[in-house]
């Protein structure tokens, strides 16, 4: 009997032992991949022009941002500030006019923003003070218009990266993104990465 019980209790003894080291291993890869995914801080999104401060907590305020969040609306991002908006049935015409002509009164490397019926063209601080320009604007009656810039941000005054408290997953941010981006008002979203 007594041989029983003590290969019994040798069998129990390596079994705990198997399952604390499969537990220290899951929990190391775990920590590996938390440690690895992706975190989003925050978003740099950019408004039509005269969206308001208000407007854009309303905005915000009809999507599930996951976490609390702040928001500043004089975001300076260091990028583009004007933009063009010209109906997709005009684009054709208004190029052959000259908008993209002149290299330095819109990039065309930078990313052109379809919205509905309206492409959005990025306009380079140059190009608004160039009278060839403002001439090519005003035959087309098209307007120079500003983007509203504004930085959300799920940190606050902490630089602490904890997922679901002060950032989110890339998985997370976009859905956001793509939600967000199907408002009338929201011209682009950003996720602002956070670096490990």
């Amino acid at each position: 009997m007594s041989k029983i019980n003590n290969k019994i209790a040798a069998f129990i003894f390596f079994l705990t032992l198997a399952i604390l080291f499969g537990l220290a291993i899951k929990t190391s890869i775990d920590m590996i991949k938390e440690t690895q995914t992706p975190k989003i801080s925050g978003f740099l999104i950019q408004f039509e022009n005269g969206t308001t401060e208000q407007e854009v907590e309303t905005i915000l305020g009809n999507y599930n941002m996951t976490l609390n969040y702040s928001i500043d609306c004089n975001a300076d991002n260091g990028g583009y500030k004007y933009y063009i908006k010209v109906n997709k049935d005009e684009v054709q015409e208004i190029e052959e006019n000259g908008l993209r002509k002149e290299e330095n009164w819109t990039d065309s490397g930078f990313l052109v923003i379809t919205k509905g019926d309206y492409i959005i063209y990025p306009v380079t601080e140059q190009a608004i003070h160039d009278k060839n320009f403002l001439a090519l604007m005003e035959t087309n009656n098209l307007q120079v218009k500003t983007f509203v810039w504004c930085l959300v941000s799920y940190r606050g005054n902490s630089r602490d990266d904890i997922l679901g408290t002060n950032c989110i997953t890339q998985k997370d941010a976009v859905r956001i993104k793509n939600e967000l981006e199907m408002s009338e008002k929201v011209w682009i979203v950003m996720p602002e990465y956070i670096e490990w």
